[in-house]
C-alpha cells in the first residue's frame, strides 16, 4: 500500500508539472478521474445502438441468475442428502448401495444433474455474452470512427498545419479501438458490476446477517484500495496516449522522407531519435504496469484478510449450531462472486482510463470547428469567372502578417500571373481563392459574391487547382484523373489529356488509364505526375484555373509541352497563375508583383519592363545568359 501511495503520488506530480508546462501536448492536460461530461458524451455517442446494450444486459442477466442457482444447489446437496447419510453413519446405520439409490444418493444424482445442467446453461450464455458484447463495442467503433473521419475532412487547413500527420492516424485507429474495447468489456459489465453486488449483498444479508456485516465492513478496505489506484491510472494511461502520438508522428515523418535521410546519411541520428521516442514510450508503459503490478497484490491481501474473517466467524457458527455446513458453503461461494467484481474493478478501471484519455483526444477534435464555414449562396446561373481581392491582408499567426492590403482583378477569361521571391505571399493568394483560409482582413469576391457567402462544395467545383507537388492516391490513372467527379464524361476525359498534353504519359504505360499508380504516385516522374495533375484539375471543365509552380518541377521539354497548350488550356476561362520562371507568364493579361506581402507591381510583361523595378530585376537575374 505504501509503494502504491508513493507511485500515486509521483503520477500526480507529473501531471502537475505537464499542466505548467507550455511544450506538454494538449492530450496530457485534463481534469477529473471521472467526468460525468465525458461518461454523456459517450453514451450519446452509443445511444443509436442502445438495443445492442439492453441485448448484452439481459444476457448478462440470465447468466448471473445462472451463477447464482449453482451456490444453491451445492447447499441443498450438501444439507440435504449429503449431510443424511453423515447423520446415518454417525449412529452408526450405513446403508446399502440399493438402499442408498432409493434415498440421498439418488437425491444426490438429481441435485448434480441440476448443477450440471446449470454449468452447461452458463456456457452457453458466457459465448453469448462474449459475441454480443463485441459486437455491440464494434458498431459503436465503426459509427464513431466514421463520424471522425468526416469531421476530419471538413476542418481547415489550418488545423491540419499544427498537427502531425501520426497523431491524427493515432485518434481515428487506436484512440478509437480503446472506446471499442470500453464498451466491449468495459462500460456495461462495470455496470451490471454495480447490480451483482447490489444483489449478492442483498441475499447475503438474506442467509446470514451477522456474516454479511463482517463482509460488509471490510468491504470498505478493498474499495479504498481501487479508489486509491485510480488516481494514478488515469494519468499513466493519457502519458501513454501521447507518447505513442509522439512516436507516430515521427514513424511518419521519417518514412516519407527516407529519401532526404538516406541522401545525407542521417540513418543513425534517426535512428537514435526513434529509440529516444521509443524509450519514453516504455517508460510510459512501464509506469502502467508498476501501478497494476502494485495494486493486485495490495487487492489480493485484502481479499484473503476478508475470507479469513469469514471462515472465523462462520466456524464458530458452525460449531455452536447456528449455521450449516451446507448453507456455510453457499454463503462463501457468493463472497467470492461478491469479491470477483470489486477484484476486477482496477482492470475494468483500466480499461474506463484508456477509454477516457482517448475519448478526450478524440472529442478535442469532434469540438474543433471549422472557421471557413460554408456560405448558404448557390451558384445560381453559370459563373462568369470576374474575380477581385479588395484590400485582402492575411496573417498565418497572429501579428506576423503575411499579406497586407491587396487589392486587384481578375477579368472573365483573363490570366493573371503572380511573381515574387520565395515567401511574397504568392501561394497565399491561391489558398485564399480557394477558400482553404479566410482573409484576416478584406474580402474575395467572386462576380461580386464575397466568397463566403457561397456553399464551399459549390464554390470549389468552380475550380481546377494544380500545385507544385500534387497528390496522386494508390488506385489506377483514371481513378486519379476522375476523383469520382459526375460531371468528369469520356469526352472531357479526352480534352483534359490533350490540353494538358498527359498523353505522353499513357503511350508508355501498357495499360493507359487503367494502368496502377503507387501511392503518391512513385512509379511516375515527377513531370509525368504534374501533368495528370493538370489533366485531373482540367477533367471537370472549371470555370477558374489556379496553377501554383505547375512547372517549377518538370524539365525544359515538359514545360515547353505546357507552354504550347497553354493558350489552349486557359482560352475563356479566369485564370491565376503563380510561378518563379518568368518564361511562363509572359503572356499573362496582367502580372502582380509581390514583395514582402505587399503588391508592389502589376502591368503586363513589356509595361513592367520598361517600369525598372522589381520584375525587371527578377528578369534580369534570370535571363542574363540568354539575352531574355
Amino acid at each position: 500500500m505504501i509503494q502504491v501511495v508513493k507511485q500515486l503520488k509521483e503520477a500526480r506530480k507529473a501531471a502537475k508539472k505537464a499542466a505548467s508546462d507550455p511544450d506538454t501536448p494538449e492530450e496530457m492536460v485534463v481534469g477529473k478521474a471521472w467526468d460525468s461530461t465525458l461518461a454523456r458524451r459517450l453514451w450519446r455517442e452509443a445511444r443509436p445502438h442502445h438495443g445492442l446494450f439492453y441485448g448484452a444486459f439481459a444476457v448478462l442477466a440470465v447468466l448471473f441468475v445462472l451463477e447464482m442457482a449453482g451456490p444453491w444447489i451445492i447447499r441443498n446437496a450438501i444439507d440435504g442428502p449429503v449431510a443424511e447419510v453423515i447423520a446415518l453413519r454417525a449412529q452408526g446405520d450405513t446403508p446399502t448401495l440399493e438402499q442408498g439409490m432409493e434415498g440421498p444418493t439418488r437425491e444426490l444424482i438429481w441435485w448434480a444433474l441440476a448443477y450440471l445442467a446449470c454449468t452447461l446453461g452458463m456456457t452457453s450464455f458466457r459465448y453469448l455474452e462474449v459475441a454480443h458484447l463485441t459486437r455491440t463495442g464494434q458498431s459503436v467503433v465503426h459509427d464513431l470512427r466514421v463520424k471522425l473521419f468526416k469531421h476530419i475532412e471538413s476542418l481547415d487547413l489550418s488545423w491540419f498545419d499544427k498537427r502531425p500527420t501520426g497523431s491524427l492516424v493515432t485518434r481515428v485507429t487506436s484512440d478509437i479501438e480503446n472506446l471499442g474495447e470500453m464498451f466491449t468489456s468495459g462500460l456495461v459489465t462495470l455496470g451490471f458490476d454495480f447490480v451483482r453486488i447490489a444483489v449478492l449483498l442483498v441475499v447475503l444479508f438474506v442467509l446470514h446477517w451477522q456474516l454479511a456485516l463482517v463482509v460488509l465492513a471490510l468491504m470498505p478496505l478493498l474499495i479504498g484500495v481501487s479508489l486509491v489506484f485510480r488516481g494514478g491510472a488515469r494519468n499513466a494511461h493519457r502519458a501513454v496516449r501521447a507518447k505513442l502520438s509522439v512516436l507516430n508522428g515521427y514513424l511518419q515523418e521519417v518514412l516519407q522522407g527516407m529519401r532526404v535521410v538516406h541522401v545525407f546519411r542521417r540513418e543513425a541520428r534517426v535512428s537514435q531519435r526513434f529509440r529516444d521516442l521509443l524509450g519514453q514510450y516504455l517508460q510510459a508503459n512501464v509506469r502502467t504496469i508498476v501501478l497494476f503490478a502494485l495494486f493486485f497484490p495490495a487487492l489480493d491481501f485484502v481479499v484473503n484478510g476478508i475470507q479469513a474473517a469469514i471462515v472465523w466467524v462462520g466456524g464458530l457458527d458452525i460449531s455452536s449450531g447456528d449455521l450449516e455446513v451446507g448453507e456455510f458453503f453457499q454463503f462463501w461461494l457468493y463472497v467470492g462472486m461478491l469479491l470477483n467484481p470489486v477484484r476486477e474493478l482496477g482492470e475494468r478501471y483500466n480499461v474506463l482510463q484508456s477509454a477516457f484519455a482517448s475519448s478526450e483526444r478524440i472529442f478535442q477534435v469532434l469540438d474543433t470547428q471549422p472557421t471557413v464555414a460554408s456560405g448558404s449562396r448557390a451558384r445560381g446561373a453559370a459563373v462568369r469567372g470576374v474575380i477581385r481581392f479588395e484590400n485582402v491582408s492575411f496573417d498565418y499567426l497572429p501579428g506576423v502578417p503575411v499579406l497586407q492590403d491587396v487589392s486587384f482583378e481578375i477579368p472573365a477569361g483573363a490570366t493573371v500571373a503572380v511573381v515574387g521571391a520565395t515567401g511574397a505571399g504568392k501561394s497565399t493568394l491561391a489558398n485564399l481563392l480557394m477558400r482553404f483560409y479566410d482573409p484576416t482582413r478584406g474580402r474575395i469576391t467572386l462576380d461580386g459574391v464575397d466568397l463566403r457567402e457561397y456553399e464551399l462544395e459549390e464554390l470549389r467545383s468552380q475550380f481546377g487547382l494544380v500545385l507544385q507537388e500534387d497528390f496522386l492516391f494508390a488506385g489506377s490513372v483514371r481513378e486519379n484523373l476522375v476523383m469520382e467527379r459526375s460531371e468528369v464524361s469520356e469526352a472531357s476525359l479526352a480534352r483534359a489529356l490533350d490540353a494538358s498534353r498527359a498523353r505522353v504519359v499513357l503511350e508508355r504505360l501498357p495499360q493507359g488509364l487503367d494502368a496502377p499508380v503507387a501511392e503518391r504516385g512513385a512509379t511516375l516522374s515527377t513531370g509525368e505526375r504534374q501533368l495528370l495533375a493538370i489533366a485531373r484539375a482540367l477533367a471537370g471543365s472549371p470555370r477558374i484555373v489556379v496553377l501554383d509552380e505547375a512547372t517549377a518541377s518538370v524539365d525544359s521539354q515538359t514545360e515547353h509541352q505546357i507552354e504550347e497548350a497553354q493558350d489552349n488550356l486557359l482560352a475563356g476561362r479566369s485564370a491565376l497563375v503563380i510561378a518563379h520562371r518568368l518564361s511562363t507568364v509572359r503572356k499573362a493579361h496582367k502580372i502582380l508583383v509581390m514583395h514582402r506581402g505587399v503588391l508592389r507591381e502589376q502591368g503586363t510583361h513589356e509595361e513592367l519592363l520598361r517600369l525598372g523595378g522589381i520584375y525587371a530585376r527578377l528578369h534580369r537575374l534570370q535571363f542574363a545568359g540568354d539575352g531574355g
